[in-house]
C-alpha cells in the first residue's frame, strides 16, 4: 500500500479532484513532482510524520527503544506546526495605510445628494464650499429624480449620514436611500462615478472611531458594488464624525482620483488607504471556551462545527440555537456527537432576530458559569444584483446577522462574557459580486464588533472565506466553483483553529480565507485597479506579470483578424471562444464544447465571469459579465465580437489618402505579424492574402489608366506560398 502523506510530506501538493463526468481516453494523473533537493532532514521527518520508528532510529543511529516513548509526541508537534503554519497562510488583517493627499483638480458638474434634514449642515455646506474651491461646480440635491438634463459628471453622496434607523431597526434611512440612489443611477443610465462618504465608519487606528451604527453596512455594500459596477463606481471615503476643513480639502484630494484609491478615509488631515495584509494569527494564544457556548445558527453547518469544536475543547454546555430547533434535519445527531465530546447540549428552537424570544434562552442560562456567544446564525443567499432589490428584500437578507447580533450585545451588556463572536465574511472585506445587501449585513458586524471593543467588552468579528466540510458548508460542486474562482474551501477543523487564535488575540476584526492568488487576483483586478491588495507582495507580482501577458494575447488575436473577411473572423473567434470555454472548465481540448450553448456545457454565473475575463484581455474590450448568456453560444458570440471589434476598428482609423498612409498601415501589419505563435504561422494563408492584395493594387492602377509595370501583379497571380515567401525575400530582404 503506497503511503501518499509520507510521499508528498513538505512539497505544499493538494488533493487535486477528478472530473466528475466519464473519462473521455485522456490522462489526468499529474505529472510527477520534483522533490526540493536541499531539504536535508526529509527523510527523518518522513519519518515522523508517517510514524516510522525503525527508519528514524537508523536515520539517528540509536536504538528503536530509545525512541519508541518520545516519537508520539514528536508527531504530534510535528502536526500541529503543519497546522500552525496552514492556518497562518490564511489570516489577514485590515489595515489602514497613510499615503501621501493625491494632486489633480476637480472640473464639470459634481451631483452633491444629501439627506433632505441635513440640507443647511454646516458640514454639507463645507462640502459644497471645498469641491467649489477645487474647480468643481456643485449642485445640491436630495434625491437623482430632483437632477434634469444631461448625466453629471461625478456624483458624490452624502446620504449615508442619516443615521436614523428604519422601522426594522436594522438598517438606516441613510443607507436605504444610498441604494436607492445607486439603483436610480443604473436606471437613468449615468455614465458618472458615483462616491459615497461616511462619518465614523471606520476605525483606522482605534475602535473608539468607528461612532455609526449604520454606515459601515454603506462600506459593505460600495465594497461589493466595485465589483458589480467597475466602470460607474467611484468609491467610498470616510470622514471624522466632525470634519474640519483640512479634512474636507483631503477628501476632494482623493476624490480627482489620480491614484484610483478607492477606499479610504480622513483622520488629523491625513489621508489613509485601505489594505489587506497577512498575520501570523497562530502567534496569539488560542482561545479555549469552557462554561456555557451559546451558538446561533447552531444546526446549520457553520454552528454544528462550533458546537462539536467547543465541546472537544472544554466547554461543559453548549446551547445550539436555530429556527427549527429539534426539528432540524441531523439536529438529534449532532446533538449526542456533542454529548459524546463530553459535554452537555441543548437544542433550542429560537429565532434570533426576535429579541424577547433570544432574552428568554438567555434568562435560562446559569448566571455562575462562563459565557461566549458565537453567532454564526445566516447565510449568502444566490447572488443578484442591487438593481434588482427592492428595500424590503435588501433589508431583509441581513436581517438575522444585524438583528441578532443587536439582541446579543444589547442582552448581554453588563453580564461577564469570556468571548463575543461574530462570524462575518469576505463578502464585506474584498467583495462577492451580487452579494451588496449580504455584505452589508456581515459589514454591520465588523463595525459592532469595533463599537463594542471601543466600550472595553469583548469582540471577535471573523470574516471567513469558504469552509468546507459538506455539511450544511459548501458542497463539492459549489467547491468546485468556488476554487475556479481562486478561493478555495477551508478544513473546519483547522477553521475551528483559525477561531480560536483570532479569539485569543484581543483583535475586533480578522480575515481568514483559503485564497489562490494566482487565480483569485487577474480576475478580480481585471476590470479596475484594487489597492486593497497593494500590500501583498504576491499578489502585486502576480497582477505585475499577467499585464504584459494580456497585452501579447491581444496584439496576436488582432493580428490574426487583419485581413480576414467577416466570415472567416468569425470563424476564427467562435475556435478561439471554444479554446478559452474549454479551458474554463477544465477540459483538455476545445473540441469537446463544440458549438454548443454555453448553459449545457456547464456555465454558470462565476465561470461566465471568468470566461468574459478571458475574453477582455484577448479582445482588448471590456465585456459584460453576462455575456454568455446574451450570446448563448460561440458562433452568435462571435458574431458579436466581430461586430465590437469592427466598430472599435472603425472608430480608431484614420482616413487613408496617401501612398504613405498605405505603407504605414503595411508597417503596423508588419510588426503584428511576428506576434504570432510559430505553430499558428499559416504560411499558405498569408500567402493567399498577399497574393489578393497584390491583385487588387494591380486592378486599381489598370482603372485608372496607369501605365505602371503590373509585373508585379502576374508574378503573384500563380504563385504559390513558397514562391511568394521568395518574392518577398527577394524584392525586400535587403531593405
Amino acid at each position: 500500500t503506497t503511503n501518499w502523506t509520507t510521499i508528498f510530506a513538505g512539497s505544499h501538493a493538494r488533493p487535486v479532484p477528478l472530473p466528475t463526468y466519464a473519462f473521455q481516453h485522456k490522462h489526468y494523473w499529474l505529472t510527477p513532482i520534483e522533490r526540493p533537493a536541499a531539504v536535508a532532514d526529509a527523510e527523518f521527518w518522513d519519518a515522523v510524520d508517517s510514524g516510522d520508528v525503525d527508519t528514524l532510529a537508523g536515520s539517528l543511529g540509536v536504538a528503536t527503544t530509545a525512541l519508541e516513548p518520545v516519537l508520539p509526541g514528536l508527531t504530534s508537534w510535528r502536526a500541529r506546526n503543519r497546522d500552525s503554519s496552514t492556518v497562518d497562510d490564511w489570516a489577514y488583517r485590515i489595515e489602514w495605510e497613510p499615503i501621501a493627499a493625491p494632486t489633480g483638480e476637480l472640473s464639470g458638474t459634481w451631483l452633491v445628494v444629501s439627506p433632505a434634514r441635513l440640507a443647511k449642515d454646516q458640514t454639507v455646506l463645507g462640502v459644497l464650499n471645498t469641491l467649489t474651491a477645487w474647480g468643481a461646480s456643485p449642485r445640491l440635491v436630495h434625491s437623482a429624480e430632483e437632477f434634469t438634463g444631461p448625466g453629471p459628471d461625478a456624483v458624490l453622496s452624502l446620504l449615508a449620514w442619516d443615521d436614523r434607523a428604519t422601522g426594522t431597526g436594522t438598517t438606516s434611512h441613510g443607507v436605504t436611500a444610498t441604494v436607492a440612489l445607486v439603483q436610480a443611477a443604473e436606471r437613468l443610465g449615468w455614465t458618472a462615478p458615483l462616491w459615497c462618504v461616511t462619518r465614523g465608519a471606520v476605525a483606522v487606528r482605534e475602535p473608539s472611531e468607528v461612532t455609526s451604527e449604520f454606515q459601515p453596512q454603506v462600506w459593505g455594500t460600495g465594497i461589493v458594488l466595485s465589483l458589480d459596477l467597475p466602470e460607474t463606481w467611484g468609491g467610498l471615503i470616510d470622514l471624522p464624525t466632525n470634519p474640519d476643513v483640512t479634512d474636507l480639502d483631503r477628501l476632494c484630494a482623493v476624490l480627482t482620483n489620480a491614484d484610483h484609491e478607492d477606499q479610504t478615509a480622513v483622520r488629523a488631515s491625513i489621508v489613509f488607504a485601505r489594505r489587506m495584509r497577512r498575520q501570523a494569527i497562530t502567534s496569539a494564544p488560542a482561545w479555549r471556551p469552557s462554561g456555557t457556548v451559546l451558538v446561533t445558527g447552531g444546526t446549520g453547518g457553520l454552528g454544528g462545527y462550533v458546537g462539536r469544536w467547543a465541546a472537544e475543547q472544554g466547554a461543559e454546555h453548549v446551547v445550539l440555537l436555530s429556527r427549527q430547533g429539534q426539528d432540524a434535519p441531523g439536529a438529534d445527531t449532532l446533538a449526542e456527537e456533542i454529548v459524546g465530546a463530553g459535554a452537555r447540549c441543548s437544542v433550542v428552537a429560537c429565532d434570533v432576530t426576535d429579541r424577547d424570544a433570544v432574552a428568554a434562552v438567555l434568562a435560562e442560562l446559569p448566571g455562575a458559569e462562563p459565557l461566549s456567544v458565537v453567532h454564526a446564525a445566516g447565510v449568502a443567499l444566490p447572488s443578484k444584483p442591487l438593481a434588482e432589490l427592492n428595500e424590503e428584500e435588501f433589508t431583509a437578507i441581513g436581517r438575522a446577522k444585524v438583528a441578532g447580533a443587536q439582541a446579543l450585545d444589547e442582552l448581554l451588556t453588563g453580564r461577564e462574557v469570556d468571548a463575543f463572536v461574530l462570524f462575518s465574511s469576505g463578502a464585506a472585506a474584498w467583495g462577492s459580486g451580487g452579494q451588496s445587501a449580504y455584505a452589508a449585513g456581515n459589514a454591520y458586524l465588523d463595525g459592532l464588533a469595533q463599537r463594542r471593543a471601543a466600550r472595553g467588552l469583548p469582540a471577535t468579528a471573523v470574516a471567513w472565506g469558504a469552509w468546507g466540510g459538506g455539511i450544511g458548508t459548501i458542497d463539492e460542486v459549489m467547491g468546485e466553483q468556488w476554487r475556479r474562482a481562486g478561493l478555495l474551501t477551508m478544513n473546519p477543523r483547522l477553521a475551528t483553529l483559525a477561531l480560536a487564535h483570532a479569539v485569543g488575540s484581543g483583535a475586533a476584526t480578522t480575515v481568514v480565507a483559503d485564497i489562490d492568488w494566482a487565480r483569485f487576483a487577474p480576475a478580480y483586478a481585471l476590470a479596475r485597479p484594487r489597492p486593497l491588495l497593494a500590500a501583498l507582495p504576491e499578489v502585486t507580482e502576480i497582477l505585475g506579470s499577467d499585464d504584459s501577458a494580456e497585452d501579447t494575447g491581444t496584439a496576436e488575436l488582432a493580428a490574426r483578424l487583419v485581413g480576414l473577411a467577416p466570415t472567416e473572423q468569425e470563424h476564427l473567434l467562435s475556435e478561439r471562444i471554444q479554446v478559452e470555454a474549454a479551458a474554463v472548465l477544465g477540459l483538455a481540448d476545445a473540441a469537446a464544447t463544440g458549438d454548443r450553448a454555453f448553459r449545457e456545457i456547464g456555465f454558470d454565473s462565476l465561470t461566465a465571469v471568468e470566461l468574459r475575463n478571458r475574453l477582455n484581455a484577448a479582445t482588448g474590450q471590456r465585456l459584460p459579465a453576462t455575456l454568455v448568456f446574451d450570446h448563448p453560444t460561440p458562433s452568435v458570440l462571435a458574431r458579436h465580437l466581430r461586430t465590437l471589434l469592427a466598430a472599435s476598428s472603425e472608430a480608431s482609423a484614420a482616413p487613408v489618402d496617401s501612398v504613405e498612409a498605405v505603407l504605414a498601415e503595411l508597417d503596423r501589419w508588419e510588426a503584428a505579424i511576428p506576434t504570432l505563435p510559430t505553430e499558428q504561422m499559416d504560411r499558405s494563408h498569408l500567402a493567399a492574402r498577399l497574393q489578393r492584395l497584390g491583385t487588387r493594387v494591380g486592378e486599381l492602377v489598370a482603372a485608372g489608366d496607369s501605365a505602371a509595370d503590373l509585373s508585379v501583379t502576374e508574378q503573384l497571380d500563380d504563385a504559390g506560398a513558397e514562391d511568394v515567401f521568395a518574392f518577398i525575400d527577394r524584392e525586400f530582404g535587403d531593405e
